[in-house]
């Protein structure tokens, strides 16, 4: 979720983005933390909508709640939702939508990434906390 290299018409994305993971895993998946609470309190993630273009909503989204947003996670995020007409920006409401209802529950959330295919997200088993699970290295685009 870290790097990418991108090119008219093409794009690979290298997922060597563990301090992404490491960095959304500790800020969301605590929520007796401090960061936690920041990210409940500038709570944004409700505001972006299922629209192409809605990538640079949650990028905004992350970084009203607390969060560096890297180059390379703006890229991934990038072709996340423009991976395809529907389903790119299907993914980033997805994750907008668990990240807002996981803050206004209070509840702990885990990222992890899956090869290929679409954001998956799914509700925690007891103690274990909300999963979300985003693509990584991401479908290439329809020609």
């Amino acid at each position: 979720m870290g790097g990418a290299l991108t090119r008219r018409g093409e794009h690979a994305i290298m997922c060597d983005g563990d301090d992404v993971l490491v960095d959304l895993n500790r800020v969301f998946g605590n929520p007796n933390s401090h960061r936690y609470r920041l990210a409940q309190a500038n709570n944004r993630f409700g505001t972006v909508p299922n629209a192409p273009g809605n990538f640079n909503n949650l990028i905004d989204a992350y970084r009203q709640a607390g969060l560096v947003v890297s180059p390379g996670w703006v890229t991934y995020l990038t072709l996340l939702g423009t991976v395809d007409a529907t389903q790119g920006p299907q993914n980033i409401y997805d994750i907008a939508q668990f990240r807002y209802n996981g803050l206004t529950k209070g509840v702990g959330m885990r990222t992890m990434i899956h090869d290929g295919g679409r954001v998956h997200v799914r509700p925690g088993t007891g103690l274990d906390p909300d999963v979300i699970d985003s693509p990584c290295p991401l479908p290439q685009d329809k020609p």
